[in-house]
């Protein structure tokens, strides 16, 4: 009998338009793993509303909702992850008056404090290389998607995730992340 092979837990990080959605479809593909949903475009459908107008309300529904999905595969590839949840809900809890439903949001992130160095096997960062492009989600706010870069960097390195920067063209991240998983 063959040995299972152990689980791969990828997520792909980092601000908006860095190539997230971009490498993960392609590294899903490329590793036969499912590409776990982007749930802040659930979210919008829904009727929410993200990044600078969301509420902690709006956070702890997608942080629930990326809990989920990560919970429900034993391996995955992230197009998004906790951590890019954490960056953009500190952003916005750090622009509004401090309210009693900002606690829904602190229980989450005493969820993900628990084991955020342990939920993936690896963890790819993609840093701001490109400009912004438009996809009727997003801010076109360059300095927005620098903070939020910052908050991803402070969180990942607060919370000792150990992490591989991604930089290039598409072809350029795969081949690193197949190399780093082993493929």
């Amino acid at each position: 009998m063959t040995p299972l092979a152990p689980p791969l837990r990828i997520a792909i990080v980092g601000s908006f338009s860095t190539g997230k959605t971009t490498l993960a479809n392609v590294a899903a593909r490329a590793l036969a793993l499912p590409l776990l949903p982007e749930v802040a475009r659930e979210v919008v459908e829904l009727g929410f509303k993200l990044d600078k107008d969301a509420t902690p309300e709006t956070e702890t529904l997608i942080f629930l909702r990326q809990l989920r999905n990560e919970t429900v595969h034993p391996s995955f590839v992230g197009d998004r992850s906790l951590i890019d949840v954490m960056a953009y809900a500190s952003w916005v809890l750090e622009h509004q008056e401090r309210r009693k439903e900002m606690a829904l949001w602190d229980a989450c992130i005493d969820i993900a404090e628990h084991g955020l160095r342990s939920q993936y096997t690896h963890v790819f960062y993609l840093p701001v290389e490109f400009g912004i492009v438009p996809d009727g989600l997003r801010p076109l706010d360059p300095e927005f998607q620098a903070d939020i870069d910052n908050r991803m960097l402070d969180l990942l390195d607060l919370h000792d995730v150990q992490h591989v920067e991604l930089r290039g063209s598409v072809e350029e991240r795969l081949s690193k992340l197949l190399a780093t998983v082993g493929t």
